[in-house]
Order: C-alpha cells, then structure tokens, then sequence
C-alpha cells in the first residue's frame, strides 16, 4: 500500500505543479507559444517538400565535394578575393545598366577603327619595321655599354660613314614629312 500512496502523492504533487504553471501562465505567454507552434509547423511543412527531401537525400553523396568548396571559398575570403571579386561585379553590373545603345555604337566604331588601324599597319609592313628598329636599339645599346658619349670631333668624323649617313637622311625625311601627317 506505501506504493500506492506514493503514487498518489506524486500525482498531487504533480497537480499541484501543473495548477501552478497554468496560473502563472498569461495570455501573452499563450499567444508566443502559439506563434512559435505555427512557425514550426511552418517550417516542418517546407522541410517535408518533395524538393527539400531529394536535396536532402543528395547532402551525403555531394558533403565531401562541398567541404572541399567552402574550404576553398573561405581561403578566397580570407585573402580577400572574394570581396574583390563581389565588387568588381558590383561595377560591372553598375556599368552593363547605365550603358546605353549609343555608348555602345560609338565603342564599336572605335574598335572597328582600331582593327582598320591595326590591319593597316600589318599590310604596309610595321611589324618588320618594328622589329628592326627594336633590333637596331638593342645592337646601339650594346654598343654604347661602358662607352663615354661621342665627342664633337667623334660625331663629326662619324659622318663620313655612309651607313650613318643613311640612317641621318631618313631620320631627317621622317621629321620633315611628321607635320604633315600628324595635322
């Protein structure tokens, strides 16, 4: 029978608690757990979608291909790439919205001009020609290591020869004719 009325005391006690609560209880209090009910029903109900439920069956096939990423991503962030990268793409969405379709023409123009430019140097031959002339900088150059410049008497005397002579006349031919040209 001490079981019995045990049992008994611990369910008055038990009363006693429950009649407590439900007097502290207010209807503020009511009115939160109610919404906090809702919202985990709220939640359960998307957790349940047929959606959330296959993406979450995937998780252990892709988890370790998604650690290696978010490692990955958290170097970039860390060395501050990321923030680079975000905006850079903040102004090349702010570019690509304000352009407008006459901005765009007039780029084209210019670059269909600078192909125009750049395929006519190519056929009057300025690759070769540039290439010389770098060839005939550095072999200048070489000549001139650990050399005193020229004097007066040297320069004048380094007229009598004819490659010099040469290289003068054009040089000279190419300053008369620059005005011309440039306006």
């Amino acid at each position: 029978m001490t079981a019995v009325m045990e049992s008994n005391e611990t369910m008055m006690k038990l009363q006693g608690f429950i009649e407590a609560a439900m007097q502290a209880v207010t209807a503020e209090m009511v009115n939160d757990i109610a919404v906090k009910v809702v919202s985990m029903i709220e939640l359960a109900d998307d957790v349940v979608q047929p959606e959330t439920l296959s993406l979450l069956r995937k998780l252990p096939e892709v988890s370790e291909s998604l650690e290696r990423t978010l490692d990955e991503v958290k170097k970039i962030e860390e060395n501050g790439t990321l923030n680079m990268l975000l905006q850079l793409s903040e102004m090349v969405g702010s570019m690509k919205q304000s352009m407008t379709g006459p901005m765009i023409s007039d780029m084209m123009e210019k670059a269909i001009i600078g192909v125009e430019f750049a395929d006519d140097l190519v056929q009057k031959g300025s690759l070769e020609l540039v290439d010389g002339m770098i060839t005939a900088f550095d072999k200048a150059k070489q000549d001139q290591l650990g050399k005193d410049p020229l004097s007066v008497f040297q320069i004048i005397q380094s007229l009598s020869d004819r490659q010099t002579r040469e290289g003068i006349s054009l040089l000279l031919s190419f300053v008369k004719h620059l005005p011309k040209e440039i306006k």
